[in-house]
């Protein structure tokens, strides 16, 4: 009986709000180049939302209706960073409406975002990464090919692997894209910032530093593909000439920009992307629900804790 009417409630609401997820999902699709399985999860999420609220026209959904699909997962035992992650599908969903003109306004822009810390402990500041690019920025011979190699390793989050391995047309300046071949001989792409951009520009400028048209990008200075412990001492170097002495890997500035981009706001399924990570659990170690979020949302949701507010006992 209550699978029957579950499948009913499905139904009726798909009927209603479809067109304007699919919208969504293509738009993703097309405009910011999503995987499958990141656009199937979308769906999953938005049509979870529009079922347990049982929306009918999700153009006209509430920010109760938003508050109580949160306190319903929450009930349910959801991990917190699912919840955060479903909480950010709805709030791009939303602002795609609004931005489309099919909403004046969204539902969840005055429900508070759960606020992400920092849960990886290898990670360096922005002003730290910026003196350490600043610092390999001041060689000599090579100060704009170690610019370069700091910024993309920062700007873009490769692996070191994924880094010593790219070749020079992987790169689409113009687009503001680079190629990447990531775990599995999977292919992804990855943005490039101004800063990226304006460092690899100067780097390719100077033919007696590059390699060959098509060839790897960075080589070393007998003209051959890093290794990865040439890179590392590459690392280390411009690390120590920055004065900073904690513990830093080339690791470390793909864990500064995942949770520096988190940190910011960023949609997790995006980072994820970037990353290039098969599963988005593997995404979430970057983040946590900030602890005193939860303490507010138990005491604004809980019974006992709304009574409370009323009358305290003793």
């Amino acid at each position: 009986m209550k699978s029957t009417r579950k499948q009913s409630v499905t139904a009726e609401v798909k009927g209603v709000n479809e067109l304007l997820i699919d919208d969504f999902l293509q738009h993703l699709r097309l405009e910011r180049g999503l995987s499958s399985n990141t656009i199937s999860a979308y769906r999953i999420d938005l049509a979870e939302f529009a079922t347990i609220g049982a929306v009918k026209d999700i153009r006209q959904a509430t920010s109760a209706q938003v508050a109580a699909f949160v306190a319903r997962l929450s009930r349910e035992a959801r991990r917190p960073t699912t919840i955060a992650r479903k909480v950010s599908a709805l709030r791009h969903f939303f602002a795609f409406l609004k931005d489309g003109g099919k909403i004046k306004k969204s539902p969840i822009d005055q429900y508070p975002t759960p606020k992400l810390a920092r849960y990886h402990p290898d990670y360096l500041s922005p002003k730290e990464v910026a003196s350490v690019i600043d610092a390999a920025a001041r060689g000599q011979l090579n100060g704009a090919r170690d610019r370069a190699i700091m910024e993309m390793l920062y700007g873009c989050g490769l692996r070191i692997s994924e880094l010593i391995n790219l070749r020079r047309n992987d790169l689409e300046l113009e687009a503001g894209f680079v190629r990447v071949i990531g775990k599995g001989d999977k292919q992804r792409l990855v943005p490039l910032g101004d800063y990226a951009r304006t460092a690899l520009s100067a780097y390719l400028s100077d033919a007696r530093r590059t390699g060959e048209i098509g060839g790897i990008l960075f080589i070393n200075r007998t003209g051959k593909k890093f290794s990865r412990v040439g890179m590392w001492k590459l690392i280390r170097k411009a690390v120590r000439s920055a004065g900073i002495v904690k513990k830093v890997t080339p690791h470390t500035f793909r864990h500064s920009f995942a949770t520096h981009l988190l940190e910011g706001g960023a949609d997790l399924r995006v980072v994820q992307e970037m990353l290039g990570h098969a599963d988005i659990t593997t995404t979430e170690i970057y983040t946590r629900i900030d602890r005193d979020y939860i303490v507010a949302e138990h005491r604004k949701h809980h019974p006992r804790e709304l009574a409370g507010f009323k009358r305290r006992p003793g």
